[in-house]
């Protein structure tokens, strides 16, 4: 038989753009000190991901690649192979055709796993590729869900009788049960899958049958799973114990939080409950200290036009500094990256937040706590007397908040804050109302940004689009000049869990406030004056500034869409 010359592995990686030749060279140094296989090498060295690994074996090898998570498992194909067989050699059985079977691994490669599973099921073995991160957990998923959900013994039964029981509870049983293998497997596997998903919200939701779980992606719900009606309250009361709520309370909203180490990375998980109809509701809110790691200003997306607006603004030695916008729009993750520019030793930076986000090197945080009285205005005036250098005040919510950090920002301090609004002239109106003086505003105010967040489009699955002359028109561009554009479609695919979309960026409009503003602030003029004037002096509107994006191919006209509906 002829010998087949296969390409090698970091060929394929190196030819896909995925390494660069000094990637290469430096993966076969660590493995000739330390032994092991390249591609968990380059995993291992950060060179590239396991989802660029599973493209190149794919290619490699000439066989599919595929997103097991999104996948259905089925539970008569899963029988055809032994557990322990699963376990043991990580890999999923998917389809059965005939006599040919077809399994996923992240080792095609491996002999001995495919000959033990020829002799065990007596078929024929073909493969499919994925991460091994995926084998382990849609195998933990699978019979973790499958062992509570047939489980015969009287724990289950217990936590079936909870659910019914109304407020009659036994604090002692139900502790049992949330700390039972089965239930500490499921929230784990819940709170897993949520960070490789890289979900900002987790909701866990109570109806009448079923427990369902959905994932926040990129600002979109996605269903995930859900468990039998009777684990409920055992799931609930498990992530109630890790955020140190009170169990027995099932009336009454609650908030706590904890923290888990995964992917060797920290995350900090915000929790919140509320009573509905069928039980408590949970949110869970993921905050990766490594995504804040290394935000810079440029990094968040802007246009050329923002960024410098933006960039001049935080350099200025005093002044007030808001970002406004809908809830989750990215704001404080902005004003982060402009306060990580500034921090350095020379700089006494404090924050005040409910709650604190992310927590950073060099900063000193605080959390209000209004039961005991701690709230934004006292420490705000308390802050006056700390030497700051540099205020973020997490949200304006009142007249006395806006007051001292009016008065903050007219003493000496760079202040940055946020607002509720839907665009920057908009802000000004907004302090008017909550009863600031005009010259005070203008005297504080240099820098007003409104922002948005869009998705970025996959470029593995991007495909170019014709937009229909009815689409164009309805989105008020019919007009424009697209012959040097690339409009782009999202179709979805395995590397993007079939949404079509990878990450988010911002989209702003910069309002600076120069002596033409100002005269409009003390004249108490309107939203719209102030938007005609700033617009006359440069400022570009939010909505062109996410339109150029999508001329440039970083996103849809879906997305353009839905982020300018309500614009």
């Amino acid at each position: 038989m002829a010998k087949i010359n296969r390409v090698s592995l970091e060929t394929v990686l190196f030819k896909e753009k995925f390494i660069t030749e000094k990637d290469i060279e430096k993966a076969e140094h660590y493995q000739k000190e330390n032994g092991g296989n390249l591609s968990e090498i380059f995993v291992k060295l950060g060179l590239v991901t396991e989802e660029q690994v599973v493209i190149g074996l794919a290619k490699q090898l000439g066989i599919p690649h595929m997103k097991l998570t999104n996948y259905k498992l089925d539970p008569e194909i899963m029988e055809i192979v032994p557990e322990k067989i699963i376990r043991r050699n990580k890999v999923v059985p998917l389809s059965k055709s005939g006599k040919t079977l077809t399994v996923a691994t992240s080792n095609p490669l491996d002999v001995l796993v495919i000959d033990d599973l020829k002799a065990t099921t007596g078929c024929h073995i073909e493969t499919i590729v994925c991460t091994p991160s995926e084998i382990e957990q849609v195998i933990g998923d699978y019979y973790s869900v499958t062992e509570v959900s047939d489980s015969k013994e009287s724990g289950a039964k217990e936590i079936e009788k909870v659910v019914t029981e109304g407020e009659s509870i036994n604090l002692d049983k139900l502790v049992k049960q949330a700390e039972e293998a089965p239930i500490i497997r499921i929230v784990n596997l819940i709170l897993s899958r949520a960070i490789r998903a890289r979900a900002s919200d987790i909701h866990i939701e109570p109806f009448s049958k079923k427990l369902r779980v959905r994932y926040r992606i990129d600002g979109i719900l996605y269903p995930m799973t859900s468990f039998p009606k009777k684990v409920q309250n055992a799931i609930i009361s498990r992530i109630k114990i890790l955020s140190e709520m009170n169990i027995a309370e099932r009336r009454l909203p609650q908030d706590g939080r904890f923290r888990v180490k995964a992917y060797r990375r920290d995350i900090d998980f915000r929790v919140s409950t509320i009573p509905t109809s069928y039980g408590e509701k949970v949110v869970l809110r993921l905050f990766d200290k490594a995504q804040l790691m290394g935000l810079t200003i440029d990094k968040l997306g802007l246009e050329k036009n923002v960024l410098k607006r933006y960039q001049k603004a935080i350099t200025q030695p005093y002044g007030m500094i808001i970002m406004t916008g809908p809830t989750s729009c990215g704001k404080s993750t902005s004003l982060y990256a402009a306060i990580g520019a500034l921090n350095s030793e020379d700089k006494n930076i404090l924050t005040i937040e409910d709650p604190v986000e992310y927590e950073a090197e060099g900063i000193n945080q605080v959390q209000v706590y209004e039961g005991i009285g701690l709230t934004f205005p006292r420490v705000l005036r308390a802050f006056l007397r700390q030497d700051p250098n540099i205020i973020m005040l997490g949200e304006m919510r009142d007249k006395e908040t806006a007051d001292i950090g009016i008065k903050a920002a007219l003493t000496g301090h760079l202040l940055f804050t946020t607002l509720h609004t839907n665009d920057a002239p908009s802000a000004i109106a907004r302090l008017i109302n909550m009863e600031v003086e005009p010259f005070l505003i203008t005297g504080a105010v240099t820098f007003v940004g409104a922002q948005r967040l869009m998705r970025r489009i996959c470029r593995h699955c991007a495909v170019k689009d014709k937009p229909s002359p009815a689409l164009l028109k309805e989105l008020g561009i019919e007009n424009r000049d697209q012959k040097r554009s690339a409009l782009f479609k999202a179709e979805g695919c395995s590397i993007c869990n079939n949404t079509g979309y990878i990450g988010r960026m911002a989209v702003m409009e910069a309002l600076e406030v120069d002596s033409d503003i100002r005269e409009l602030i003390l004249e108490k003029a309107s939203s719209n004056e102030i938007r005609k004037v700033a617009i006359a002096k440069g400022m570009v509107p939010l909505k062109e500034n996410a339109l150029a994006k999508v001329l440039r191919g970083e996103t849809t006209l879906e997305e353009f869409a839905r982020l300018t509906g309500g614009l």
